[in-house]
């Protein structure tokens, strides 16, 4: 990580010192550099420098009526309101950048834009859009001999199926797109391809494979300098082992994992990870008011978000919590609320937990009442 961490500041420095020669005679250079300086933070994860750095280019670019650099710089705001959950300022962006760049006639830029747009609805769990917009955006690289581009719409795609269950589908999109990946040398894009496999495996139960791809995806994440990637890792690592009931060692690394996410900026995983640990709070040691606490905030920051896959989940599990107390009118409320939601995403999983719920509360609740009855027969 410290390695590639000197690379980008190496080419900060250097594009500074450009930037200082060329002083302000040339402002076509200087735009360039202020925006270059930004793509540089923002692989670096610091979103707020490189925001900094890129409404100056786009000024800069806008003063001198350049209409590509303008557009390239919306664009990449965007991605950065993206990454950082904020999803409506981001959709606005990104449409306004394919607008721009259509009107100049970037294809290329264009298909990007809608390839952010279609992954800001699977963030949203916005499934039939995402895929529309994905394979659109994907025929469009193709076309335009875009070899990344289409292997990171073969990626989301594949992570799409991921998450409704369709694990063959996407273990075959995902293993395709991990190769075209490696065989244009990027080794992120692989590396990330290499996390959804190894999650995959964690959602079938193979929780040994699982951790050991993860960790490895850990790894390079770490000397590649994606901090997002590497959080990301760590977050379903801690959740493999809130599935085999290591709670301290979840504890641990989710906590851990909500850290680094807060200090990127996503706050979609880092309500994730106090998702996690209200769950655990929950399955450890009954501590159903701090489990409560927990799910409830991690419920509100999903619903800011706009993630509706979230929102359920944790609408389920307070629901749960609620029937553990023998709240049944109130734990009824928010399990049919959920089991709505879930189906509203095509959740068929969650929408199926939900209704065996609401069936065990009915049962419990028969079994009370028939209780009561033969106490009232017998005390006559």
């Amino acid at each position: 990580m410290l390695i590639w961490n000197a690379k980008w500041i190496e080419a900060e420095d250097e594009v500074r010192s450009i930037e200082k020669n060329n002083g302000l005679n040339h402002k076509n250079i200087t735009a360039r550099c202020s925006q270059k300086l930004g793509y540089i933070h923002q692989m670096l994860a610091k979103y707020s420098k490189a925001t900094e750095m890129l409404s100056k280019a786009r000024t800069q670019f806008k003063d001198i009526g350049d209409q590509l650099g303008v557009a390239q710089c919306l664009q990449s705001l965007g991605d950065i309101h993206r990454m950082q959950s904020r999803y409506s300022e981001a959709t606005e962006m990104l449409s306004k950048a394919k607008t721009q760049f259509e009107a100049i006639g970037d294809q290329l830029g264009a298909a990007q834009c809608l390839q952010s747009l279609g992954n800001i609805r699977y963030m949203q769990d916005r499934y039939i859009e995402a895929t529309e917009m994905l394979s659109k955006a994907k025929a469009q690289f193709e076309d335009l001999g875009g070899q990344l581009g289409v292997a990171q719409c073969l990626r989301s795609l594949g992570d799409i199926h991921r998450i409704q269950d369709r694990c063959s589908e996407a273990t075959e999109m995902l293993s395709k797109a991990k190769t075209q990946f490696e065989q244009l040398g990027d080794q992120q894009g692989a590396t990330h391809c290499l996390k959804s496999l190894g999650n995959i495996h964690w959602m079938q139960g193979r929780y040994s494979e699982a951790t050991e791809i993860l960790s490895k995806a850990k790894t390079q994440f770490d000397q590649i300098g994606d901090q997002l990637g590497a959080a990301q890792c760590l977050k379903s690592l801690g959740n493999i082992h809130r599935m085999q009931g290591r709670y301290s060692e979840a504890i641990e690394m989710l906590s851990k994992a909500k850290t680094q996410f807060e200090e990127i900026g996503d706050q979609q995983g880092a309500a994730q990870c106090l998702q996690s640990l209200g769950n655990i709070n929950w399955m450890q040691d009954g501590r159903y008011s701090e489990a409560t606490e927990m799910l409830s905030k991690a419920k509100t920051q999903f619903e800011q978000i706009g993630d509706q896959l979230g929102a359920a989940q944790c609408l389920q599990s307070l629901g749960d919590i609620y029937s553990m107390q023998d709240r049944y009118s109130e734990a009824t409320e928010m399990l049919s609320k959920a089991k709505a939601q879930f189906e509203e995403i095509h959740n068929q999983q969650g929408a199926a937990q939900c209704l065996q719920s609401l069936a065990n509360i009915q049962s419990l609740e028969e079994e009370i009442g028939n209780t009561e009855m033969l106490s009232s027969v017998t005390l006559e």
